[in-house]
């Protein structure tokens, strides 16, 4: 009987040890990403939800401490695109110094620096990816450093794209001599890029605007997604369709998480950057609310206040503001407009104004005395944006940005939609087509006082169809870094993309 029972345990430890296997360890992410504002929020609450689960991510950032900061608060280790990290590399400047012979700059400056800055960034993030131990990659299409790092270490990846699909930009995308043009200045990029790293980045795709690759994650529901043009109407729409597949996981926004607010760097040579605090007007919001005031938030977004502070904004516009229209000349139309409306509204409405830090932002003001500032108009270079929509806001005057739409969805506060360019006027269609709130399309012409006055008092109106139109879209957009989370931790695990 003795030699049964030993022989039982015995035969028990072997089961047990054919069972075990070495703890697993967490999965390791790598983040490549833009200096864009719009571009990084969304990511933040998902880095915090897969940190919280015990991955480590890390962040690839251009060298933007306000960016870089946010990234570190919501529990990335923050990574350069250069071994030497110099703060004054731009991803934007890579390759475009020399524009002999150019004749259409913007769009040769879009199609090279997406290229040369991988040109320039690939060894170092190879080799860091590599010491890391990176099993999966996720990216933002206008980063193809990311797509080449899976490829090379043959992990797999997704893109995030933080607006509502290519289909969004169909106007910019219209036409055929530019899209050939952009075409023919990627080439040589990509072959350089092939000879050098042995990857072929597919440069020749007509939609390489944005270097999507096999499976995409949009951040937002399967409503908001902009459809493509239909088949046979588009070559880019129907490669595209060929080559990539997208799907609608959600919107990422937390009130946890870290979002990085203010408008980021002059224009250059600018003078003393314009400081009116980032914080929320706290003493103003309580005796607002205490005295059931309507209380107004606007916000323009950082390429207006910003990246094109001086610089056309018109081309990106697909008509919707005149060609030369500067971030500048649209923000003071918009503003002087309001400071009228606010005037005229009174003592039963507060509005918070975020205006940047742009040096020669109220310079309109100058002009126009010392009155131009109505009394219940606060002004600041930032504010928390999501804190600010879920806590104090009763209708939001926003440039429709698609992050900022989410939010204030995501919110419940109805929009005042005034579009300037890129996905911004299709969002604004459809926040309008959906009755979440009024849009002032071709703002320059239709945004006046009394037009503002007007969408004021009928979109802030407790109990308004366009609050409850909203209400009725912000269980659909819940949950979204929950989602992708759950994906990247699968698609990390399994090697492969699902």
């Amino acid at each position: 009987m003795g030699v049964t029972r030993a022989t039982s345990a015995h035969l028990e430890q072997l089961q047990q040890l054919r069972d075990w296997a070495p703890p697993r360890r967490p999965p390791v992410f790598a983040f490549f990403n833009v200096s864009m504002i719009g571009h990084v929020n969304p990511t933040f609450p998902l880095v915090l939800e897969l940190v919280r689960r015990g991955c480590e991510v890390h962040y690839f950032l251009p060298p933007n401490e306000d960016i870089r900061d946010a990234a570190r608060a919501s529990g990335a280790i923050v990574e350069s695109y250069v071994e030497d990290d110099d703060p004054d590399f731009e991803l934007e400047r890579c390759g475009v110094e020399d524009a002999s012979g150019v004749t259409d700059r913007p769009l040769w400056e879009r199609a090279v620096w997406p290229l040369a800055s991988t040109l320039i960034a690939g060894d170092h993030i190879l080799s860091r990816c590599r010491t890391l131990a990176v099993q999966a990659v996720l990216y933002d299409p206008m980063a193809p450093h990311g797509l080449l790092v899976a490829e090379v270490l043959g992990v797999p990846c997704v893109s995030l794209v933080t607006y509502p699909g290519l289909g969004s930009m169909a106007d910019l995308m219209s036409s055929p001599a530019n899209l050939e043009l952009a075409k023919s200045i990627r080439i040589p990029y990509g072959l350089e890029i092939k000879e050098k790293f042995g990857v072929d980045l597919e440069v020749g795709i007509l939609s390489r605007r944005q270097y999507f690759c096999e499976l995409n994650l949009i951040t937002t529901s399967e409503d908001l997604v902009v459809p493509l043009p239909p088949a046979g109407h588009a070559d880019w729409a129907d490669e595209l369709r060929e080559h990539c597949r997208f799907r609608a996981i959600g919107c990422l926004v937390s009130d946890d998480a870290p979002h990085v607010a203010g408008a980021g760097k002059q224009a250059d040579g600018a003078a003393q950057p314009l400081d009116l605090g980032s914080n929320l007007p706290a003493e103003e919001l309580a005796l607002a609310a205490a005295a059931g005031s309507k209380v107004i938030f606007a916000a323009l977004g950082t390429m207006a206040l910003s990246n094109r502070w001086a610089k056309d904004l018109g081309r990106q516009s697909g008509g919707n503001l005149p060609p030369g229209t500067t971030g500048k000349d649209f923000c003071q139309h918009v503003w002087r407009a309001l400071f009228a409306a606010m005037r005229r509204l009174g003592d039963g409405y507060l509005c918070v104004v975020c205006v940047g830090t742009q040096p020669d932002a109220l310079d309109f003001m100058d002009a126009e005395g010392a009155e131009a500032l109505p009394s219940n108009v606060v002004l600041r270079s930032s504010v928390p944006q999501v804190e600010m929509l879920r806590h104090h806001t009763d209708a939001f005057i926003s440039h429709m940005g698609f992050n900022s739409m989410q939010e204030s969805l995501h919110a419940g506060v109805p929009l005042i939609a005034v579009p300037q360019a890129v996905d911004q006027p299709p969002n604004a269609r459809k926040a309008e087509a959906s009755g979440w709130g009024q849009a002032f399309l071709h703002p320059m012409e239709t945004v006046t006082a009394s037009a503002l006055e007007a969408a004021i008092r009928e979109v802030s109106l407790e109990g308004s169809r366009y609050r409850k139109a909203v209400e009725a879209t912000r269980s659909q957009l819940q949950g979204g870094q929950v989602r992708a989370a759950d994906f990247l931790m699968t698609m990390a695990v399994r090697g492969r993309v699902a």
